[in-house]
């Protein structure tokens, strides 16, 4: 007797379910690539920020955004899973910064001189000329934002999330 060719409805079955348990387990790790992926426009464009206030202060003597509170964010708003375009401002002009292209995150500056107090967070030591820039974010959209900052007296960026945060 001759044997029917082709498969089973139970192997056709079976091969599903496990396409289906590799799926589930690769979705939430490609997610997770893809925003860690978005965080480096924040980490380049701070980098960046760096870069210029240190080449501010090296031709003008202190800090570009000298301010007492971290200043107007730029965009206006956080810019949530939905890349925004940027609009510069006379702050930001002057110091010579802007991203490549549309921003996934908000960004401010504040600077000050000797003897102005810094943001408590940010333990600078406010015996010499600072600088902290900030860049937060919800790239997830759930309304839960997170932020990236970089000091003048630190080469680390430091994240207000860890472990939590703008996404899981």
């Amino acid at each position: 007797m001759k044997r029917n060719q082709g498969f089973t409805i139970t192997e056709l079955m079976i091969a599903v379910v496990i396409i289906g348990v590799l799926a589930m387990m690769a979705i939430p790790t490609f997610t997770s690539y893809i925003y860690k992926g978005r965080v480096t426009e924040a980490t380049t464009f701070l980098g960046e920020i760096k870069q210029r206030q240190e080449s501010y202060r090296s031709e003008f003597g202190q800090y570009c955004a000298n301010n007492a509170t971290w200043g107007t964010y730029n965009p206006a708003t956080i810019p949530g899973s939905d890349p925004v375009m940027w609009t510069s401002t006379a702050e930001w002009t002057q110091l010579g910064a802007a991203p490549d292209g549309p921003t996934r995150f908000q960004y401010g500056l504040i600077a000050g001189a000797p003897g102005v107090s810094a943001p408590s967070e940010t333990n600078l030591d406010d015996d010499d000329y600072w600088f902290a820039a900030r860049a937060q974010g919800d790239l997830d959209g759930d309304s839960t934002s997170f932020f990236l900052e970089i000091y003048s007296q630190s080469t680390h960026i430091y994240n207000s999330a860890t472990a939590t945060g703008g996404w899981q």
